[in-house]
């Protein structure tokens, strides 16, 4: 019985100690550094992206309603009085229109000169004339296509300029028009110089929200204060 007992006992496998399984891990981790690093780096950098995105932008009605609130503002404090004449007499039509005319025909001028001609410089320093369209319409040099981004964005928010400047002049105020355009013309040209500076930057960090907000509050307040004057007189001709 007592050979039978120290058998058993030599057979049995003996538990490892703690520090034998810390030091097998450690191996394991060493074995495989490259590995344990870059699932560390691809975790850092999921966290550096997710904190790095935009906020999402205020729900359309929110922004509607603050549209309306300045356009009501803008007429009720400066709009011609409803209940008389909403145009201009014909003496003060020129005198209330040309300021915003300038304006308007100044920033076209601009359209035309710096936005327009920059996409036509970006391509030819690099080469395009010489190039077929297959090798560089999938991938073309950055500088090229923040200049054809802000040549497009300038003509998406053209029109709505246009209608917006000449219309808030004519029928609300022509001064306070004059401004607004003279405002948003500004910002337009420093939104399309900062785009187009902003090489190897993501558009969270180029800095045209600084410059784009603000013009697109000025331009849809013009729009609504437009439509609240003629709303207040349509009203008052009941």
């Amino acid at each position: 019985a007592s050979l039978l007992l120290l058998l058993s006992l030599q057979l049995s496998p003996s538990p490892r100690p703690f520090c034998t399984r810390a030091k097998a891990m450690t191996t394991k981790s060493n074995k495989y550094p490259d590995a344990v690093s870059a699932g560390g780096a691809k975790s850092s950098l999921a966290k550096h992206q997710q904190s790095a995105q935009a906020p999402p932008p205020p729900a359309a009605s929110a922004i509607f309603f603050a549209y309306s609130v300045l356009g009501a503002a803008l007429s009720f404090t400066f709009g011609r009085d409803p209940s008389g004449m909403l145009l201009p007499d014909a003496d003060d039509f020129v005198h209330e229109l040309a300021p915003t005319i300038i304006v308007i025909c100044l920033f076209l001028v601009s359209y035309s000169v710096l936005d327009v001609m920059n996409v036509g410089i970006e391509k030819n320093r690099h080469g395009f004339a010489s190039k077929t369209y297959l090798s560089i319409a999938s991938n073309p040099p950055e500088e090229v296509y923040l200049a054809q981004r802000v040549q497009t964005n300038q003509v998406e928010q053209l029109s709505g300029f246009l209608v917006g400047s000449i219309c808030f002049t004519i029928l609300v105020n022509g001064k306070v028009g004059a401004l607004l355009s003279l405002v948003w013309a500004v910002l337009r040209r420093i939104y399309a110089s900062t785009y187009r500076a902003s090489v190897g930057q993501p558009i969270i960090k180029s800095g045209i929200t600084k410059c784009t907000i603000p013009a697109y509050f000025i331009l849809n307040s013009m729009l609504m204060g437009t439509v609240f004057q003629c709303a207040r007189a349509l009203v008052y001709s009941l």
